[in-house]
């Protein structure tokens, strides 16, 4: 419920800001840039002032006694001092710590901690292993002394750590999406300059376009899963994923029809003569453009609002801190493959769009979408 409230508290004046980014759109087409620049400064300080009134009016949640970053350091440092030791045969050879779950699976006759990762990161389970000469002394006070030098880890943090390796492998699997965001930031624009302008403001109203659909299509699922909220208990649980994992392949289902209509839409342009009462190269007009905005809102709203939901679903709840990192990863990884993806074709990419082939490579990345979209698990 409180995070439906901060949605709610979120929605309402991203829905002031469009109004009013349109209302000033249509009065600054002629304005100069230091009046725009000090409209803007007094309409930031003007908001700033209304966010310290209200930030009084905020609850703090307390500070950690540890970070889970330095957690994750720590149980790094003890599995990477015990790699050498041999996994244990029975539940006692781990530092529990009342931990009375079933955390255990059996892996060629040695016990492993749940839950199930890759090979590459299965040494974690080093840092919960008591050693043996530990064991000749199994009292609780020198097991804590172990813990407080960073020899010893619980049972329970190493499970709240292993529980993240699962979301980091799956950063991989929206790599096309992230290079088609990050294409949506460059490559788009490029092409909307060479076209006719159908009024001004042009890009910056393609993007406020792709804002309002994004946001739009959160509310809209953010609805949805208020109503979910109805179901309590496991049967809730099991919807929730049920509905994020939908929302997600939903999303990236508009991702492979944008790059589809930005193939057709670019090939269309291209193969318009220059018009001629102008002398900036110009083919076609920003608003064929439109369609490609609108569907890459729609994917950014629903992928990246269902990768938090996916996350929180997956993770243990005292990792959650990491939500907005591992969103900022998977998009960030996009913007970084950006540069390899466009050196390996650039044949098809010159210093204007009209001597480029964006087509080609709209439709690589509509094929690259399809791909990791089949073979997501």
């Amino acid at each position: 419920m409180d995070t439906v409230l901060t949605n709610v508290r979120l929605f309402a004046p991203l829905v002031v800001g469009y109004i009013m980014a349109e209302f000033t759109g249509f009065l600054t087409i002629s304005s100069k840039y230091d009046a725009l620049f000090r409209f803007a400064a007094l309409l930031m300080g003007g908001t700033l002032m209304v966010f310290l009134f209200g930030s009084r009016l905020i609850s703090h949640e307390e500070l950690l006694d540890e970070s889970n970053l330095h957690k994750i350091f720590r149980i790094c440092k003890s599995a990477f001092g015990k790699r050498r030791s041999k996994y244990p045969t029975s539940v006692n050879g781990y530092y529990c710590k009342e931990y009375k779950q079933n955390h255990v699976y059996d892996h060629d006759k040695r016990l492993r901690l749940t839950p199930r990762v890759p090979r590459l990161f299965r040494w974690l389970d080093k840092a919960a292993i008591v050693e043996p000469e530990d064991s000749t002394d199994p009292n609780e006070m020198n097991l804590e002394m172990l813990k407080k030098n960073g020899k010893l880890c619980t049972v329970k943090e190493v499970k709240e750590v292993k529980s993240l390796v699962p979301m980091i492998c799956m950063c991989f699997s929206f790599f096309a999406y992230s290079v088609l965001m990050a294409t949506g930031n460059t490559f788009f624009v490029a092409q909307a300059i060479q076209m006719n302008i159908t009024g001004g403001n042009y890009i910056a109203r393609l993007f406020l376009i792709k804002a309002v659909v994004r946001n739009i299509s959160q509310f809209i699922c953010f609805f949805a899963g208020f109503i979910v909220c109805d179901t309590k208990g496991t049967d809730f649980m099991s919807k929730r994923k049920v509905a994020t994992v939908v929302r997600i392949g939903f999303g990236m289902v508009c991702g492979v029809v944008c790059s589809f209509i930005a193939w057709k839409v670019e090939a269309h342009r291209l193969s318009l003569p220059l018009l001629k009462e102008n002398t900036d190269n110009e083919r076609g007009r920003t608003s064929s453009l439109v369609p490609q905005f609108i569907l890459l809102g729609m994917s950014e709203g629903l992928v990246e609002g269902g990768l938090e939901s996916l996350f929180c679903g997956h993770v243990v709840k005292s990792m959650w801190g990491f939500k907005d990192s591992f969103t900022e990863l998977v998009i960030g990884t996009g913007k970084l493959f950006l540069i390899p993806v466009i050196l390996i074709f650039r044949r098809w990419i010159n210093e204007n769009s009209n001597d480029s082939h964006l087509d080609k490579f709209y439709l690589m990345l509509g094929i690259l979408n399809v791909m990791f979209l089949m073979g997501t698990p």
